[in-house]
């Protein structure tokens, strides 16, 4: 009792522990180049009033003491139930110490039980090492791994870049999502050491199949540069603080912002999607200044605004510094000041008691698809209550549900001659415009038709929406290994793209769209698609039927002047490249026809 009396940091421990009074907040995970979450980290604190309420105290204190593993498994439990209940997105990242791990292999089955009753599969669960301390059993750690695996938890590894021999751990783990620590990505527009340093991890991560996680974002300067590196998934202040109560979903205006800056570019500055004069684009174009309030105004004045104006359905409220905090609704005020008794008791209090804190806002730069589909997500109730733009996030106007319905479909009709709906890459107006030019003026170029294989049987499995996802994949991938100077690439339209390279480096950037594609696929496979290499579908005669995992392939025509006297001539000989490469078998793959000799500064590859 003596040894317990003078030591108190040991004594709240056991507190903590006995009555689990230990609070878990979440912290997103934002895939930018989605435009949504894809999960959540549970981070642990102590009771506000406690000595263990740092994280950093708490943990040291459970290690010293040997309780680290028996209150890391009460904490994956308590995440586990939270997240649960909060009826969170995406996947979960669960954070444990080496000691935890080398001890999980034990204790699989029974966490994969524990989730099955509370109705969350292990397929969204990431455990995660933290390396503060070190592994010297590497035997029991290959061992724990498997366990986990094989009951289709994933595996990330924390803080890259610092404590115990990061890059070899990462050989040694295999894991799925390396996390780079926060000193590398402050401040990462600055610092072109640090952006050769991620840049490395990104190409490392291609090769070893997993994906690349940016911890500790802070700035918007930094996101641009971290999005040109390829990072996907950011973590950080930026888009959110760690809460006991996340939000489900993005604020508005960073779903918007994120989406405006995830859409492909169209490559070539001389056949950009023409827009029709005078079309509308973004929130900025659809917003009007009309009235708004201050908490300062008093539920009687609003309420007389209302009953005077029978056409105002909304108020914006202000702070003092013109940024929106809510919004008042002419149905629900009304309503309200007709109940007993309620005007008698709230007719000089604030405004604020009848707002909505949640109003629909968008920053002025936000694009009507982004729009559309946050509006598309709204409770049909409060369609009619239009929405707020900001500039800054300062109020900038307010907007009409049925304006942007218009404008929407507006710019569908314009557009679906001369840009993909899905990933408004050039449709196939410019990409003929595209090849005719450069085949009457006799260039030396590389013609590539990509598609994806067997998407139809994934399609089936997974449901379209997942799909709609890998084709915007495979648009990605091949953007991002163009040179937009001089190359191109166009969605033909399902899952068939086309790339006309003049660099002269294109077989290698094909190679770096294989890599790419076959790297970023594997986060829409459940475990046991991937362990397995495909899945098992019943066809047409009810006969079960093994499909492989969706690859990308390509077959290609190297274009010399005169080969081809049209646009349709070139197409109709890419049938036979791309017959043959659909004969072959692998990872994503492509095949060139090589009948014809090299010339004009782009070599036949090899």
């Amino acid at each position: 009792m003596r040894e317990r009396a003078n030591n108190p940091l040991a004594d709240a421990l056991a507190r903590l522990i006995d009555q689990q009074a230990f609070d878990v907040h979440f912290q997103p995970l934002v895939a930018i180049d989605r435009a949504d979450i894809f999960g959540f980290e549970a981070l642990t604190r102590g009771p506000a009033d406690s000595p263990l309420h740092s994280p950093l105290v708490l943990f040291e204190t459970a290690a010293r003491e040997g309780r680290l593993v028996e209150l890391e498994r009460l904490i994956v439990r308590r995440a586990a139930q939270r997240f649960k209940s909060l009826s969170l997105p995406g996947q979960l990242f669960l954070n444990v110490t080496a000691d935890t791990l080398l001890t999980a292999g034990e204790h699989a089955s029974r966490l994969a039980a524990e989730l099955d009753v509370l109705g969350l599969p292990t397929s969204r669960v990431v455990v995660e090492l933290t390396e503060t301390r070190p592994i010297d059993d590497l035997a029991r750690l290959d061992g724990s791994l498997q366990a986990l695996r094989s009951h289709g938890f994933r595996i990330a590894l924390d803080d890259l870049g610092e404590g115990f021999a990061s890059l070899r751990r990462w050989m040694e783990m295999r894991p799925d999502f390396v996390k780079i620590d926060r000193h590398f990505i402050d401040g990462i527009a600055q610092e072109p050491l640090k952006q050769q340093f991620v840049r490395s991890i990104v190409e490392m991560a291609a090769t070893s199949g997993c994906q690349v996680v940016a911890e500790g974002l802070e700035q918007e300067p930094d996101l641009a540069v971290l999005r040109r590196l390829g990072v996907t998934i950011c973590q950080g202040y930026l888009f959110a603080r760690p809460s006991a109560t996340p939000r489900a979903q993005l604020r508005t205006e960073w779903s918007g912002r994120l989406a405006a800056d995830a859409q492909p570019r169209l490559l070539q500055n001389d056949e950009a999607l023409p827009v029709a004069q005078g079309a509308i684009t973004t929130a900025a174009q659809l917003a009007r200044r009309g009235h708004t309030v201050s908490p300062q105004i008093s539920v009687k004045a609003v309420v007389d605004l209302f009953r005077l104006d029978d056409q105002l359905l909304a108020l914006p409220v202000l702070d003092p510094a013109q940024r929106p905090i809510g919004v008042l609704r002419s149905l629900h005020v009304m309503k309200r000041s007709t109940e007993r008794y309620f005007m008698d008791i709230f007719d000089k209090h604030s405004c604020v008691e009848l707002m909505d804190p949640n109003p629909l806002v968008f920053d002025v730069a936000t694009p009507l698809r982004a729009m559309s589909d946050a509006l598309a997500n709204l409770d049909e109730r409060l369609l009619t209550d239009g929405f707020i733009v900001t500039r800054d996030g300062t109020y900038f106007g307010s907007g009409r549900s049925s304006d942007l319905l218009k404008a929407v479909s507006d710019l569908q009709v314009h557009a679906a001659r001369y840009a993909n709906p899905l990933t408004l890459l050039p449709g196939n107006v410019p990409i003929d415009n595209h090849l005719e030019r450069l085949i009457e003026q006799g260039e030396t170029f590389a013609a590539v038709v990509w598609d994806i294989d067997h998407f139809k049987p994934f399609n089936d499995v997974y449901g379209y929406r997942i799909g709609d996802d890998i084709i915007r994949l495979a648009a990605r991938v091949l953007t991002q290994a163009a040179d937009p100077q001089v190359d191109f690439v166009g969605h033909i339209g399902g899952d068939d793209f086309l790339m006309v390279l003049c660099s002269s480096d294109w077989e290698e950037r094909l190679e770096r769209v294989c890599k790419a594609f076959d790297a970023g696929v594997r986060s829409f496979f459940s475990p046991e698609h991937l362990a397995a290499g495909g899945y098992v579908t019943l066809n047409r005669q009810n006969q079960p039927s093994f499909h492989p995992l969706p690859t990308f392939s390509a077959g290609a025509v190297l274009h010399l002047p005169g080969s081809f006297d049209s646009a349709r001539a070139l197409s109709a000989a890419l049938a036979e490249p791309k017959r043959v490469v659909k004969g072959r078998t692998g990872g994503s793959r492509y095949f060139v026809d090589r009948r014809q000799p090299p010339h004009h500064g782009i070599p036949a590859a090899a």
